[in-house]
């Protein structure tokens, strides 16, 4: 197994608090215990993430050792399903937000706080939303702010107004998408801001939902994406690779990427994803699409 670096790994917790299903509250516990056993140093969650908050939360006062760097977002409200949203992006609804935050997880500082999606954002909430979070930040209450969400138009105006130092993407890079390469990465770079890629299996295509979107597609997934995910997956049962690992170390392996946004939803599910990203053929296979890619 190859050294995998735990500084390049974040667990996401929408999937744990059961955001895309049922899920055991308890294993979810046990699941975020065990990827901090793991060496997992670098925890991912939101208010609009059901529980996620919540048992992070538990977890991390069962831990007995060094505590680890979360990040949380504010302006979108609690979820318990991903077709639901509900915002406040007012100075008051930001300011609750991380309140709230700093009351669950029981700290007198969040290590980041990501404004939530602000291509949802109305123009006029934007500037208001940053106003609310600078102070926050000036005043103690938190020490990295960052853009959590796809990237559009309303990403550069937020780039502009400075102070960010943290970008989660995602849909918009992966094995069978690079979008993100010639849009959002050079903008990005060049502003100085780390780069954390989430969903890097696609919301499931790349992964255990393959077959469920190949015969019904989302409106959200353009077929384009579908046929290459065929022909990736028909690739790999040739060659013997394992589908999903592949696509997790292309994104683990990219030099676009600081950190994957790994989203397990079960600890069983955390156990593979790990025993994936430390498989010397997968990571192989990964290094030679991304030179592919590169070339073209």
């Amino acid at each position: 197994m190859s050294r995998i670096e735990m500084e390049r790994i974040v667990l996401g917790t929408a999937g744990l608090a059961g955001l895309w299903g049922r899920v055991d509250p308890d294993e979810s516990v046990r699941t975020i215990l065990e990827a901090l056993e793991m060496g997992i140093v670098h925890f991912d969650t939101a208010p609009a993430y059901a529980d996620g908050e919540i048992l992070l939360a538990k977890a991390l006062r069962l831990w007995k050792g060094q505590r680890p760097f979360v990040s949380t977002k504010a302006g979108k409200l609690r979820a318990d399903g991903p077709d639901i949203v509900v915002s406040d992006y007012t100075a008051q609804g930001i300011r609750k937000s991380v309140e709230d935050s700093l009351r669950k997880f029981g700290v007198e500082a969040l290590d980041l706080v990501f404004l939530h999606d602000p291509t949802g954002m109305l123009p006029e909430e934007i500037p208001v939303a940053i106003e609310a979070l600078a102070g926050l930040k000036n005043a103690g209450y938190l020490l990295n702010m960052g853009i959590g969400g796809n990237y559009g138009p309303e990403c550069s105006d937020v780039l502009m107004a400075g102070g960010f130092s943290h970008f989660m993407g995602y849909n918009r890079y992966n094995i069978i998408r690079q979008t993100a390469v010639h849009e959002e990465f050079p903008v990005l770079k060049s502003a100085g801001l780390q780069v954390w890629q989430a969903s890097p299996l696609y919301m499931g295509l790349l992964g255990r939902k393959f077959g469920e979107y190949v015969s019904g597609i989302p409106e959200w997934l353009p077929k384009a994406y579908i046929d290459k995910a065929v022909l990736l997956k028909e690739a790999c049962d040739r060659n013997g690779h394992d589908f999903t690992g592949l696509a997790l170390n292309y994104v683990y392996n990219s030099p676009h990427v600081d950190k994957i946004v790994i989203g397990s939803s079960s600890l069983a599910e955390l156990r593979s994803t790990m025993a994936q990203l430390g498989d010397p053929s997968l990571r192989d296979a990964a290094l030679e699409m991304l030179d592919l890619h590169r070339d073209h």
